[in-house]
């Protein structure tokens, strides 16, 4: 009679890795990043450490590649994102442009915080690891900056907005906003992704336009006085 044998199964090694990712995901989000160890991840992924190593360093790799995950899909959606072009003689008045500017960044807060919990917990574990927040902002930084810059060269020399040093304005808006999203990722405040973005897009917006059209619109019963 013969007796079967049961034979190891082996995944591609892309399938493998998103595995062993989930599965550290997963620990990390019970026991705490610090708290879980390479053993407890290769028990959940039911793999020998050997495994594990051949596509992780070690468990601050295993988080690197989660930032790195998150880094993809808010630039996925930032290269999908259309181009700033204003045809010649146009003037977008101030709610155009801000409903434009909102709908923007909706399309990356959406992005940022449909999977919450992954982003808080690379907040949270990136800051007792060194470099890995910084990583991760850092890769996004250098591909939003770019076209912020290029979206803001566009609108001035088509003097829809005021002249200004755009290499200034794209960092001052992008540190704000990033300022933004990881106090709401730090915390467990409710999102609404729409109020974020509509709110930044108008106060990004007063500080671009020209300044007859940025200027508040006088209060009732105020009267200006002519020496």
């Amino acid at each position: 009679m013969s007796v079967s044998k049961s034979k190891r199964t082996y995944k591609p090694a892309a399938q493998r890795k998103a595995q062993i990712l989930h599965c550290a995901l997963s620990a990390f989000a019970e026991h705490g990043y610090h708290a879980t160890s390479i053993a407890e991840v290769c028990g959940r992924a039911r793999i020998g450490r050997a495994t594990l190593y051949q596509y992780f360093a070690d468990k601050r790799d295993l988080l690197v590649a989660l930032a790195d995950q998150i880094a993809e899909r808010v630039l996925k959606a930032h290269d999908e994102l259309t181009p700033v072009r204003i045809p010649q003689g146009a003037r977008p008045t101030p709610d155009q442009m801000a409903a434009f500017m909102q709908k923007r960044m909706t399309a990356i807060l959406q992005v940022l915080f449909e999977d919450r919990a992954t982003a808080q917990l690379v907040l949270r574990a990136g800051r007792g690891a060194d470099g890995v927040v910084d990583g991760l902002l850092k890769r996004i930084d250098d591909a939003v900056l770019e076209t912020l810059e290029a979206q803001l060269r566009v609108a001035k020399e088509a003097g829809v907005i005021r002249p200004l040093d755009e290499h200034f304005v794209a960092r001052f808006f992008l540190g704000g906003f990033e300022k933004i999203v990881l106090s709401y990722l730090d915390d467990d405040r409710p999102i609404d992704v729409e109020t974020i973005a509509r709110e930044a897009a108008l106060l990004e917006l007063c500080g671009i336009l020209p300044r007859d059209e940025a200027s508040p619109a006088p209060r009732a019963g105020s009267h200006r006085s002519d020496s």
